[in-house]
C-alpha cells in the first residue's frame, strides 16, 4: 500500500488542506493519507492545543475512511520530522510512505534534522508551487535512495495565518468561504482565534488513586538515561635525573568497548541507569564494573541531551566529572582501561587534542564556539577514535576544570595529603596548560594550604616544605 504523510499546525485546517488530501486520493495517488498535526511549539504563543486542531480534522474528514488523523507529534510535543515517519513505518511495515510537502519547504529542506536521513530512507512527493524554482534542489535531492516525486494541483491559496487574522479582526463570514462549514461553526462555537478567546482548562476532581488506575506510561515516548564519568587524573612524569624539571601530567580515563555500537574504539566510562539506583549510585558502580575504581571523587557536571547523540535511540548522559591521584590508586585497572595523557594545542577556535598513553596514541580536534551569553559549547570536527559525542564530552570537562580550579577548592582532590607548593602549581600548569608565576600563585593559595612541620628531600635540592589543604 503507498501511504502519503501530511503534516503541518494545521491551525486551523482549511480547504486548500482539504483539496488537496481529497485529490491525491480521488485520483489513487495515495491508498491513505494519514495527517499529522505538529506537537505544542513553545515559540508559536497561537498555536491551538493538539486536541483541538485535531478536532477540526476529524470534523473536516470525518466522511472518508481513507484519512487517518493522528495525534502522535502532539503527544509527544514533537515536530521532528524523521522520527514521525519511523513512527509510522513501524506500524505500516510493509507499506510505502511519502512525506508530503510545499515547494517552499523543499528549498530549505537541508535545515531539517537528519534531512539526509529522510531522503535515503522514505519518499517525498513536492506539491508545486507558484512562483518557486525547486529544478535546483530536485537535481540534489534525486541523488539520494528514497524516490523524489513532484505535482501540480493549483492549491495556492490563502494561509492558516490569514485566516486567524480574519476572526481576530472580527471577520467571521470572510474567513467561511476559506473554510469546511461544519469547521467553522466549530471555530465560531469555540470562539477560537478571537480576541475574547481563552483557553479552557478543565480539572477533573479525581483522587490519585483513580489517576493512576487509568494512566498508562505505554501512551508516551521513552527514553534512557546514561551517567559517563570523565575521570581525570594527576600523576608524576618520570624523570631522568634529580636535575630535571618536575612536570605533572593531566591524564583521562578511556575504556576500548568491546561490543558494538562502535565496536573497538574509545569512550568515557558509562552505562545505562537502573530503575533501583540514583545517578550518583550508577556512576560508582560503573567506575567499578569498567575500571576496578573505587572511591572517586565525583560530581555532576552536565546533561547532554543532544537528539542524535546516541544511535541506538534517545539517550541523555548526565555526566559526572571525577578527580584523582594516580598515586592513589592501589587496584589493578580492567585489561581495556587505560589514563590517557590530554595536552592540547589552540589555533584560534580550532583545538586539537592529543590522548596518549603507554600502549595507544591519538588526536582529534574540535571547533570551540562562544555565544552571547558566554556559553561554550564544542563540535567534533575530526575523531575516529572515540564512540558517541565522547570528544564534546571531554572537552566540556576540561572547560569546567579548568574554570572551576580558579575559583573553587577541587583541586586538592587531585593532591596527596602532603605537598609542596611547587608540586601544586605543577598540578595547575598541567590543567590549565600553561605556566603560572611563582610569586603570584604562591599568593593565590596562602588562604588555602597550611604548613607543616614536615619536608620532602628530592636528594641533591634543598629540602622543601610540605603543605596540606586547609579543608581537611
Amino acid at each position: 500500500m503507498k501511504i502519503g504523510v501530511y503534516g503541518g499546525s494545521f491551525n486551523p485546517c482549511h480547504l486548500m488542506h482539504k483539496k488537496l488530501v481529497l485529490e491525491l486520493l480521488n485520483t489513487n495517488f495515495f491508498d491513505r493519507i494519514v495527517i499529522i498535526p505538529t506537537g505544542n511549539f513553545y515559540k508559536k504563543s497561537n498555536l491551538l492545543k493538539g486536541e483541538e486542531r485535531i478536532n477540526m480534522l476529524e470534523i473536516m474528514f470525518k466522511d472518508n475512511p481513507r484519512v487517518i488523523i493522528s495525534d502522535y507529534e502532539f503527544k509527544n510535543n514533537l515536530i521532528c520530522t524523521y522520527r514521525t515517519m519511523d513512527y509510522l513505518q513501524n506500524l505500516y511495515k510493509s507499506d510505502e510512505l511519502y512525506f508530503i510537502l510545499g515547494s517552499d519547504n523543499l528549498k530549505d529542506f537541508n535545515t531539517w534534522k537528519r534531512y539526509e536521513y529522510i531522503l535515503n530512507t522514505y519518499n517525498l512527493l513536492v506539491i508545486k508551487r507558484k512562483g518557486i524554482d525547486i529544478s535546483k534542489e530536485i537535481e540534489i535531492y534525486s541523488k539520494y535512495d528514497g524516490k523524489l516525486e513532484t505535482l501540480d494541483l493549483d492549491l495556492d491559496g490563502i494561509s492558516s495565518s490569514e485566516i486567524r487574522d480574519l476572526f481576530y479582526n472580527d471577520k467571521d463570514i470572510d474567513a467561511l468561504k476559506y473554510l469546511d462549514k461544519n469547521v467553522y461553526d466549530y471555530i465560531i462555537k469555540k470562539r477560537f482565534y478571537h480576541k475574547d478567546y481563552k483557553e479552557h482548562i478543565s480539572y477533573k476532581d479525581i483522587t490519585e488513586e483513580e489517576f493512576l488506575k487509568k494512566y498508562n506510561s505505554n501512551d508516551y515516548e521513552k527514553m534512557s538515561i546514561t551517567t559517563d564519568i570523565t575521570l581525570f587524573g594527576i600523576s608524576d612524569i618520570s624523570k631522568d635525573n634529580y636535575r630535571s624539571v618536575n612536570q605533572k601530567a593531566f591524564s583521562i580515563l578511556l575504556v576500548k568497548r568491546n561490543t558494538p555500537p562502535f565496536l573497538n574504539r574509545w569512550c568515557l566510562p558509562g552505562g545505562f541507569l537502573s530503575l533501583d539506583e540514583t545517578l550518583i549510585d550508577c556512576a560508582k558502580r560503573v567506575l567499578f564494573l569498567e575500571a576496578n575504581l573505587d572511591n572517586i571523587y565525583l560530581e555532576q557536571l552536565y546533561t547532554f541531551s543532544d537528539i542524535d547523540r546516541d544511535i541506538r535511540g534517545r539517550v541523555l548522559s548526565c555526566s559526572y566529572l571525577g578527580l584523582i591521584d594516580m598515586n592513589k590508586i592501589k587496584t589493578k585497572l580492567k585489561d581495556n582501561a587505560e589514563f590517557f595523557i590530554v595536552t592540547t594545542k589552540e589555533n584560534k577556535d580550532i583545538i586539537t587534542i592529543n590522548f596518549k598513553s603507554k600502549n595507544n596514541e591519538f588526536e582529534c580536534k574540535v571547533k570551540r564556539t562562544t555565544d552571547s551569553f558566554g556559553i561554550t559549547t564544542y563540535k567534533s570536527l575530526e575523531n575516529e577514535y572515540l564512540a558517541f559525542d565522547n570528544l564534546e564530552v571531554i572537552m566540556t570537562s576540561i572547560n569546567r576544570l579548568q574554570n572551576k580550579i580558579n575559583y573553587t577548592d577541587i583541586v586538592f582532590h587531585m593532591m596527596p595529603k602532603y605537598f609542596t607548593l611547587h608540586e601544586l602549581q605543577l598540578v595547575f600548569e598541567a590543567i590549565l596548560g600553561k605556566k603560572l608565576l611563582d610569586p603570584q600563585f604562591r599568593r593565590e593559595m596562602k588562604n588555602k594550604v597550611v604548613e607543616t612541620d614536615k619536608y620532602k628531600n628530592d636528594g641533591g635540592h634543598r629540602p622543601a616544605r610540605l603543605y596540606m589543604y586547609k579543608g581537611e
